[in-house]
């Protein structure tokens, strides 16, 4: 089972793990394992109990010192596969558990599963898994815990857990706080995916429509059912409108529709009963519609049928859950011969803002921030994806520069997008995969005479436009003409400033910011810093420049899993700027100026920075004026 089929269960106190140490190469006298069967490669793979017998030895030490009638399934054994039946007393009857062991044991522990008797919560509706271990099993320990400590120790906790009337505070002691959806349980087949939006169709209208964007099938995949898109429009049965999901990735081209419909409550099939089956024939039963829809099918088509209802999406907590089932037809009905009706389960991935900022609450206020950055090279090109990802609304980016393959070894994107302006790459790029950041693109090369346009007059006026517009203004141009220039205009315009430069073969780099009215110092006093070694150098290995064919312009020597120290500094910087006075943002910074080393006498090093203050110079005119 994946590792989605295992609901979390009552947690396990942690204590350090003991590494089962290199394979014994002893045999294992008494046991008679044998080899997996088969031929070629299958033939030579050795049992676990032959890499570690004391593995076994201790497995069975321990299930006979408990005291409960074991077994183990002789057929199994002879394929190389080691399950284990145990018979627990309960009550005035017995617990009839199987034990599967992974052919990684001791590394991880054994499934156990529950013949018999089910219980609501704990156990895969599916499988009979049990979850004696919480978070996937983390709290097994390889060669101390066994299947009789399992069984001792976590069975009678979860039983506790699972019984009527059991007390809220030892429930809230004993167990993960791990919601179990059913949506979690359902088979799906690989590479598919329906993203929804966070809000689900009200409570009143209990049926409707859904309109789908998806992707186009792939070629060569035709007998391979294949969705993944997101779910546009959620309307009633009367196509009026009810949620609409605004944002999708321009992947998603082809059309797709079905229906929907609410219930009630959680779904809880009969045992024995195919799940798909009993999906599909509720949505049958309840959606005249679908059924008419079905009946008019043709061969291939596709209809999604969509189920919400009520669930434990989070620990003890109940909020609206999808479940969806892709509907093909594989053959059309014809007289008295019925049609052949595929029917598989999709996953559902929640993407509306909320479900998508829920992992980083701090950075809920960038949904409302927007930044201007001057230069895509290798700083800016990967300070720009970090700040789509953590969520920045609007992002303007001016850079006169395209991109070829050799800038890849240390920009942010690949060979794909080669020969493409930089803000052309960058704004495609993110339309894709970060399309709640809004991208404006000027394709500009600063200093450089341009002719007035219906949106610009001049070079001047559209970035002071631009940085008008900003919450922030970003300087990773590299060049100290432009950065000379933008320093300028953010002082002019009572705008934050931020920049960040690294150094040849990327052995170091600056970061800056300044704020006005809280920064004492502006950029110009930087520079007087570094001259007077108030403000140290970074590190520089003083590396020759090299002009690689098609570069109309030398460039530095250095590589991107160098210089993206500088480019990840200075975004979190940024994140923190645009966050301050945010009630819970992402907390700030105590210094205005970082310097870093990444090399050290011909090694590299863990990066170093020197942070400062940036105090007004007693040479700077524009801070002295007074």
């Amino acid at each position: 089972m994946s590792q989605h089929d295992k609901p979390e269960h009552p947690s396990k106190p942690e204590h350090p793990n003991v590494p089962p140490g290199p394979p014994s190469n002893r045999p294992n006298p008494g046991h008679g394992a044998p080899k997996p069967p088969g031929t070629g490669r299958w033939a030579d793979m050795e049992a676990w109990w032959n890499r570690y017998p004391q593995a076994l030895n201790a497995e069975e030490a321990a299930l006979s010192a408990l005291g409960f009638p074991w077994s183990k399934d002789e057929a199994e054994w002879a394929k190389g596969r080691l399950v284990i039946r145990v018979a627990v007393p309960y009550k005035d009857t017995s617990l009839n558990l199987t034990a599967q062991y992974p052919d990684t044991y001791p590394y991880f522990p054994p499934q156990v599963s529950l013949d018999g008797p089910t219980y609501q919560r704990h156990q895969h509706p599916l499988g009979n898994n049990l979850c004696l271990l919480a978070r996937e099993g983390e709290g097994w320990q390889p060669c101390k815990d066994t299947l009789a400590v399992l069984i001792q120790e976590q069975l009678p906790i979860l039983q506790a857990v699972v019984a009527d009337g059991a007390d809220p505070g030892f429930v809230a002691d004993n167990e993960d706080h791990t919601g179990e959806p059913f949506s979690s349980y359902l088979p799906y087949p690989p590479n598919c995916v329906i993203v929804v939006p966070d809000e689900t169709p009200p409570l009143e209208c209990p049926v409707g429509r859904l309109t789908l964007q998806v992707r186009p099938t792939r070629a060569g995949s035709a007998d391979a059912l294949f969705i993944n898109g997101a779910l546009r429009v959620i309307s009633d049965m009367r196509r009026k409108s009810l949620v609409e999901f605004s944002t999708t990735a321009p992947a998603f081209t082809e059309a797709l529709s079905g229906f929907w419909m609410r219930l009630p409550k959680r779904p809880n099939p009969e045992d024995g009963l195919n799940l798909e089956e009993y999906f599909f024939e509720l949505m049958l039963s309840e959606v005249p519609e679908f059924k008419k829809a079905l009946e008019t099918a043709r061969r291939g088509e596709i209809l999604i049928a969509g189920f919400v209802f009520p669930d434990e999406k989070s620990w003890r907590r109940n909020s609206d859950d999808w479940v969806f089932l892709a509907v093909q037809i594989q053959r059309e009905s014809k007289r008295s011969r019925p049609a052949v009706i595929r029917r598989l389960f999709i996953r559902t991935d929640w993407g509306g803002v909320g479900a998508w900022m829920q992992r980083a609450p701090a950075l809920q206020s960038l949904r409302t921030k927007s930044a201007l950055v001057v230069g895509l090279g290798s700083l800016g090109s990967p300070l720009v994806l970090h700040l789509a990802r953590a969520g920045i609304e609007h992002l303007y980016l001016v850079d006169h520069d395209h991109l070829q393959v050799g800038n890849s070894i240390r920009w942010a994107l690949g060979w794909q997008y080669a020969g493409l302006h930089k803000v052309t790459a960058l704004a495609t790029h993110l339309s894709n995969e970060y399309p709640y950041t809004n991208v404006e693109i000027w394709p500009l090369r600063l200093g450089a005479p341009t002719e007035p346009n219906d949106t610009f007059f001049s070079d001047y006026d559209l970035i002071r436009t631009l940085s008008d517009r900003s919450d922030l203004i970003i300087d990773a141009s590299a060049s100290h003409l432009v950065s000379h220039f933008v320093a300028d205009l953010a002082r002019e315009l009572s705008k934050p400033y931020l920049w960040l430069t690294t150094t040849h073969g990327a052995a170091g780099g600056v970061v800056g910011r300044i704020i006005p009215g809280r920064t004492l110092g502006c950029w110009h006093c930087f520079q007087r810093s570094l001259a007077d070694r108030s403000i140290r150098l970074p590190a520089d290995v003083g590396s020759g420049e090299i002009q690689p064919g098609g570069c109309s312009q030398p460039t530095f020597i250095g590589a991107g899993i160098d210089s993206d120290e500088v480019a990840l500094l200075a975004s979190r910087l940024a994140v923190a700027t645009l966050s301050r006075g945010e009630p819970a943002g992402y907390p700030d910074f105590g210094w205005d100026v970082a310097v870093g080393d990444f090399s050290r006498n011909g090694l590299s090093i863990v990066p170093e920075w020197t942070t400062y203050d940036l105090s007004a110079h007693v040479e700077c005119p524009a801070c002295n004026a007074g």
